[in-house]
């Protein structure tokens, strides 16, 4: 569905959920999944891609994998669930692993890698660290979705920078090992960086010691991805659903690795289960924000033994998935989204 798919290119550190949605969009008829509206106010039925019963769950690597864009050891399957709308509703990032906030950002080219790295950045930066309560958050890279219907889509992959579609499969960004990875991958300069970011500097964004410390020891660390509409008109296709943390269990949990040249990269993909608890946010505004928590190191099913009981929160992880929304009227604008990731230290 060219219309869905968008752009192709994408770095390692995303191109795996898109694709499976890829993948997934040529196999249903039309390369439309049905759906239906729910009866239920305030819920629709959407379409969502997991992997099958018959993959191996584990939360180490068993040799689930994309290889060199090839996909090893996998099978997904399409499910039907319900939806809820999140609005007017209290969210927290401790509880729920995702939260939404009003937040009006300055309008700036989006889709210019200069302006998002050193404009759009500090922004989010700020944002985060006014939400968590934290002591310091580095922002340390980020993905553009839209399409290629879209004229600033065109000048920014003409200018060499990737631009992807909606990441189409339930997953979250790191896994256990890799999120622990990106710590000290943020000790090196942002120019040696598997997906290399020469616009944030030279200079390491915190010191090996720091790393080290984080990863070691009792403090806490989070990894939350800034999630924001940067198109003037309201989000109408492919909108984010956000599954509540409190309703994965680990033994949902599939570890996926890719592999790119040398580089490799860990998520975690889920199988299906009746107890997720799917929501959204209807038509987001550029004014709005989602935060979604992609790794907490005091999230009780991870957390290290130095962390306290008392300290310990019940989600380390939000599941999330673009899904298809079955109201989404005809001739509705493409979506344009960014999600900005950033590392937040306690």
């Amino acid at each position: 569905d060219s219309q869905r798919a968008g752009f192709v290119l994408c770095p390692i550190a995303a191109a795996v959920p898109v694709l499976f949605w890829q993948a997934r969009q040529q196999q249903r008829r039309g390369g439309r999944a049905v759906l239906r509206v729910s009866v239920r106010q305030d819920v629709v039925e959407g379409g969502m891609t997991y992997l099958a019963d018959s993959v191996e769950r584990s939360l180490k690597f068993q040799g689930v994998e994309c290889a060199n864009g090839v996909m090893v050891n996998h099978e997904y399957v399409d499910k039907t669930v319900f939806v809820k709308n999140g609005r007017d509703r209290s969210w927290s990032l401790d509880e729920h692993g995702f939260t939404h906030v009003q937040d009006s950002p300055e309008i700036i080219d989006f889709y210019c890698e200069r302006n998002i790295c050193q404009k759009y950045y500090p922004a989010c930066q700020e944002l985060v660290k006014k939400v968590t309560g934290a002591s310091k958050v580095f922002a340390f890279y980020h993905t553009v979705r839209s399409h290629e219907s879209i004229k600033a889509a065109q000048m920014r992959k003409q200018r060499g920078f990737p631009v992807e579609g909606p990441a189409g499969c339930v997953h979250v960004d790191y896994s256990s090992f890799c999120a622990q990875r990106l710590v000290r991958q943020l000790a090196k300069p942002p120019q040696t960086w598997p997906d290399p970011r020469p616009l944030l500097g030279f200079k390491p964004l915190i010191e090996p010691s720091e790393a080290d410390e984080y990863i070691m020891g009792n403090k806490r660390w989070m990894i939350i991805n800034v999630w924001r509409n940067i198109g003037t008109e309201p989000v109408q296709r492919t909108p984010v659903a956000l599954c509540d943390g409190r309703s994965t269990a680990l033994d949902d949990i599939v570890t996926f690795k890719t592999t790119q040249n040398n580089n490799q990269k860990e998520y975690y993909f889920s199988a299906p289960s009746d107890k997720h608890d799917w929501f959204y946010f209807p038509e987001m505004q550029r004014e709005e924000v989602i935060l979604i928590k992609n790794w907490d190191s005091w999230g009780k099913s991870f957390a290290r033994k130095a962390v306290q009981e008392t300290d310990k929160v019940p989600t380390t992880f939000a599941l999330h998935t673009a899904f298809d929304h079955p109201g989404t009227p005809q001739g509705a604008p493409m979506r344009e989204t960014m999600e900005v990731r950033t590392l937040v230290l306690f």
